[in-house]
């Protein structure tokens, strides 16, 4: 590192607790730690000898389970607070010098984890507010499933108008199901007529789109259904719109398409963009949207279905990081990486451009692997009397640990 970067100003703030906050709950700790030793004292003195070994079994357990606790209470000592500066960041880097982003999402089951959340997911990554053509997503389906591929092609098609719609209006957030499910919005665009028009035909769109997309597995079977009746005598098969059968899972499970036992496939549903801005058309009797000063590309999406054989581990969600990261490196090859569950969508649009802070540091850029987003949940009742937001965790562990060189890694 150069002299020169080490005075540049830094691309995040770092923030320490308040003292008001700190004190008292060190003077707390102070006095648990305290109440722990006089207890082990107490034990010390007064020894079972009639059940000797019961006695050292059960003071063995206390002294793990403080030397837990103990262990658990030192990071909170000094926690710390780190805030990126996404003003600094746009000063040092324009759009042009923002290194590629490879956004994997990872989803296994249809009905577990409802397909509804996973295009809500994809929809929110397409539309982030980062260069268009520097960050691609990928679709992990590890069940190998038709519904979750036709999801894709049908969101692919949605896209084409909720992403310039997000980008015209200075849409938040940008998963359609979230931003529609607000009672109150701040408008942050000049267009205020123009926007309720719009909002009112694009969420007509989107409940249409959702129709189709809960609609997809009674679709597929009442097509496959048509097609194996054609073919007396043969497989059950699970058919594609374009009459093919599907390499993966089958609604039937047969050899070669059952899970943990099919084939591999990679289909690009949305090529990768230009490298320049493509302005969308005015206004017209067939288009009621005027797309023509806003940006309509997307970023490039790609659908994957490990292939899978019997006796071979594949590693569950790492096996299918490995995989994208494989196919990623044909397709993009992007520097970074950034990982989501199929449930958990971007509440903020310029999220992707945050943890390039931490990574484009000047100073302790070189020394971060990871950045780890805290995670917040919807419908949770204001005062989350069972603890959904898991404040207490990062809200309290998860800064306590980044004052000890950095969080844990949550897998997504």
């Amino acid at each position: 590192m150069s002299g020169d970067d080490r005075n540049r100003p830094l691309l995040f703030r770092t923030m320490k607790v308040k003292g008001s906050i700190l004190h008292p709950y060190r003077f707390l700790m102070l006095v648990r730690l305290v109440a722990v030793v006089v207890f082990f004292k107490w034990r010390v003195e007064h020894k079972n000898h009639d059940g000797v070994w019961l006695w050292t079994a059960s003071m063995t357990a206390d002294a793990w389970f403080g030397f837990s606790w103990l262990l658990n209470q030192l990071p909170k000592l000094n926690p710390i607070k780190r805030v990126p500066d996404l003003a600094a960041l746009a000063d040092r880097h324009d759009d042009a010098t923002l290194p590629g982003i490879d956004v994997f999402v990872t989803t296994v089951d249809p009905v577990d984890e409802p397909v509804l959340y996973t295009v809500n997911t994809i929809l929110s990554i397409l539309a982030a507010d980062y260069p268009v053509d520097n960050y691609a997503c990928y679709l992990s389906d590890d069940g190998g499933t038709l519904v979750h591929y036709e999801a894709m092609v049908q969101l692919a098609s949605f896209a084409a108008l909720w992403v310039p719609f997000c980008r015209k209006h200075c849409v938040e957030p940008r998963s359609p199901e979230s931003y529609f499910g607000i009672k109150t919005h701040s408008y942050a665009g000049g267009m205020a007529g123009e926007f309720m028009r719009e909002r009112r035909r694009v969420r007509r769109e989107y409940e249409e789109f959702k129709v189709r997309i809960d609609s997809l597995s009674t679709t597929i079977r009442q097509r496959s259904d048509a097609y194996n009746s054609k073919n007396k005598g043969g497989v059950s098969a699970t058919w594609m719109a374009d009459g093919t059968q599907w390499p993966g899972t089958w609604v039937e499970q047969a050899e070669n398409h059952r899970r943990g036992q099919h084939a591999g496939i990679v289909q690009v549903l949305l090529d990768h963009p230009s490298c320049q801005p493509q302005l969308g058309s005015p206004a017209s009797t067939d288009n009621p949207f005027d797309f023509s000063n806003v940006d309509t590309r997307l970023p490039m999406l790609v659908y994957i279905s490990r292939e899978k054989r019997p006796g071979y581990d594949n590693q569950k969600k790492a096996g299918a990081m490995n995989v994208m990261l494989r196919v990623s490196a044909l397709l993009s090859n992007a520097p970074f990486v950034i990982n989501f569950d199929c449930d958990h969508y971007i509440n903020n649009s310029q999220a992707l451009r945050a943890p390039m802070c931490f990574m484009l540091d000047p100073r302790d850029g070189q020394n971060t692997a990871f950045v780890q987003f805290p995670q917040r949940f919807d419908d949770v009742d204001p005062t989350d009397r069972y603890a959904n937001h898991n404040r207490v965790f990062f809200d309290g562990t998860m800064l306590a640990l980044n004052g000890l060189q950095g969080p844990t890694y949550l897998g997504t």
